[in-house]
């Protein structure tokens, strides 16, 4: 456990100095002028529902590079099978620019370690263009549980094996992976319950069926704001700017936990350089505006923006990361 305690710290350390030390953007970016991109309409493949983080997070985009393009660019919306649907479309389109694709922790990283056999690979098949946002989760129990910091939950989960119960919106997701990295990091022997989807989940949290979540911002929020679940910790290294008083998990006694979702955008594998470039630039530089760093920030999230090669070698530390926490775990996909 001390092994993979130590591994979990190096990995985080890694994944976020690796990512964050980038420049926003190469020195000199080709232009649409240049490189005669785009001609035609652009399709963004998202492979989740309307609604939710993702879908903002696409539209978002979307909007942004048809007004630096002056082309359309449509959201495509391809839910199904954990992501893998949309993500095998995009993958099919290779060398094609004219694709896009939002990709997210789950999509990109977790599938790779919950799969045996999968029709894409979130490295070979994609070409990075640049990381996006960045979601915090927040664990929150309810009435039932008798804890209003971290170190009254530890203790009461200790003083309690087996007896606490956490959901999800099914295995695999970020909901299960960071109860799970808790339960590691902290030696605690929880119950995972997973449901088809965040919804019902939510439900059974706010009627007591349940005792806690470790929820994105963009859903939990409202809940918290209401005072209808309590929070005791956020999941990244930082606080909130939306709830600033609510405590990192790190410095409530868990140092080495830092996670949290993300988005960010690829094309399919192969496509020219400088196109990819002209994206990057035109994504960065949308993303590091004022307006849209707000209207994430309103719902708990950051943009966070990269180099094609920052976003590649945060993917990879990622992957690794993330395989850690579902082999100690036995994590099977549904």
């Amino acid at each position: 456990m001390q092994r993979i305690r130590l591994h979990i710290a190096i990995l985080c350390l890694g994944a976020s100095q690796s990512l964050w030390a980038q420049p926003l953007a190469p020195a000199a970016t080709p232009s649409s002028a240049t490189t005669g991109f785009p001609t035609k309409l652009v399709h963004l493949i998202v492979p989740f529902p309307p609604g939710g983080a993702a879908d903002l997070i696409a539209r978002t985009v979307a909007a942004s590079l048809q007004s630096a393009w002056g082309q359309s660019v449509i959201v495509d919306n391809r839910p199904g099978a954990g992501g893998m649907i949309g993500a095998e479309a995009a993958a099919r389109e290779k060398g094609d620019p004219y694709t896009l694709f939002l990709g997210s922790i789950g999509v990109m990283t977790v599938n790779q370690n919950l799969y045996k056999t999968m029709r894409y690979d979130a490295v070979k098949d994609f070409t990075p263009i640049s990381m996006l946002v960045k979601m915090p989760s927040y664990l929150v129990v309810n009435s039932t549980v008798p804890a209003n910091n971290v170190k009254e939950f530890i203790d009461y989960a200790r003083a309690n094996p087996g007896k606490l119960t956490y959901g999800s919106a099914g295995n695999g997701t970020t909901e299960h992976t960071n109860a799970v990295m808790l339960a590691s990091i902290t030696n605690l022997n929880m119950v995972h319950a997973p449901y088809k989807g965040i919804a019902p989940a939510l439900n059974d949290l706010l009627g007591g069926q349940i005792n806690f979540l470790i929820e994105q911002a963009v859903a939990i929020l409202p809940h918290i704001q209401a005072k209808r679940v309590k929070a005791l910790a956020i999941t990244t290294q930082q606080r909130s700017q939306v709830l600033p008083n609510v405590p990192t998990l790190a410095e409530s006694g868990v140092p080495e936990y830092d996670a949290f979702a993300w988005y960010a955008l690829y094309a399919p594998a192969g496509i020219p350089k400088p196109i990819q470039q002209q994206i990057n630039a035109d994504l960065v530089q949308a993303f590091n505006s004022a307006e849209i760093k707000k209207r994430f920030t309103d719902i708990g999230g950051e943009t966070v923006t990269s180099t094609p090669e920052g976003l590649a070698t945060f993917q990879d530390s990622e992957i690794v990361k993330w395989a850690a926490i579902v082999k100690s775990a036995g994590i099977k996909p549904d």
